[in-house]
């Protein structure tokens, strides 16, 4: 064989070869960029849908601030009414009474039929129980907030659905 004739089956073997390699880096190239298209539309996806996420997130916020102010000024509200009743109840400007039983034969009245008897509290004691009643008042108050914003919470959750 003469070098001539080496040099040309080389070539024909070298040159399908290189054609294939190159074809090859090609179609992996081609490859590569369709998954690398893939990753970017999953990833402008998941961005979307995080951009949505904050925007219901900070909406949720604000109606769950807009509860918590109104419990606040209803609180305040109500705070205020308690001070007014209870320093009419310690000033006497306010009495409070309960109903007692009548004992048999004790009716002195001149009027027919039983009488209802009544006994006034000491002031301390009628601030005590109003004090008392405020309390609960304000725990059912905290309550409703909380009970208000958990459906807030669901509701959202569940696309405006109750």
């Amino acid at each position: 064989m003469t070098p001539a004739s080496i040099i040309a089956t080389l070539t024909r073997l070298v040159v399908p070869v290189a054609v294939l390699f190159l074809l090859y880096a090609v179609d992996q190239r081609a490859e590569d960029r369709g998954v690398q298209k893939a990753q970017a539309q999953h990833s402008a996806a998941a961005v979307k849908r995080l951009e949505f996420s904050i925007e219901r997130s900070g909406q949720l916020a604000g109606q769950l601030g807009q509860l918590l102010d109104r419990n606040q000024l209803d609180k305040a509200n109500a705070q205020k009414a308690f001070e007014r009743l209870d320093g009419d109840l310690r000033s006497g400007a306010l009495r409070l009474s309960v109903r007692t039983a009548t004992q048999p034969g004790s009716n002195h009245s001149a009027t027919a039929g039983p009488v209802q008897a009544r006994a006034e509290l000491d002031p301390e004691d009628a601030a005590a129980l109003v004090r008392i009643t405020d309390d609960g008042d304000n725990a059912i108050r905290d309550l409703n907030t909380c009970i208000d914003g958990y459906a807030a919470v669901m509701r959202q959750a569940n696309g405006g659905q109750p």
